[in-house]
């Protein structure tokens, strides 16, 4: 079994200037925080794959990292010793 190499082409579209310009998987991945206009240097890109329009919006959105504490009442299983929601943490099992 051969792997044969990514044939198809990206089309990069600023939404702010609406400026195009051709462009591979390859390059995209390179950059991590993704692609910016060449034109305007916004990093507001839409790359669509031209082979099946597969769409990617940049930025894509940065999940901030949250700082999570296991629950003191029911040592994270979101029960209490009767088998029903814990009320510290609201069956979450975080707190």
């Amino acid at each position: 079994m051969t792997t044969q190499p990514q044939t198809f082409a990206w089309r990069l579209r600023c939404r702010v200037c609406n400026a195009t310009a051709d462009t591979n998987w390859t390059l995209l991945l390179a950059r991590r925080v993704g692609p910016s206009c060449n034109e305007c240097g916004s990093p507001e890109v839409t790359a669509q794959e031209t082979g099946t329009s597969v769409s990617v919006a940049f930025p894509r959105p940065l999940v901030p990292p949250v700082q999570w504490w296991q629950c003191c009442n029911c040592g994270g299983t979101g029960l209490d010793s009767y088998g029903d929601t814990c009320p510290h943490c609201n069956g979450y099992g975080h707190c």
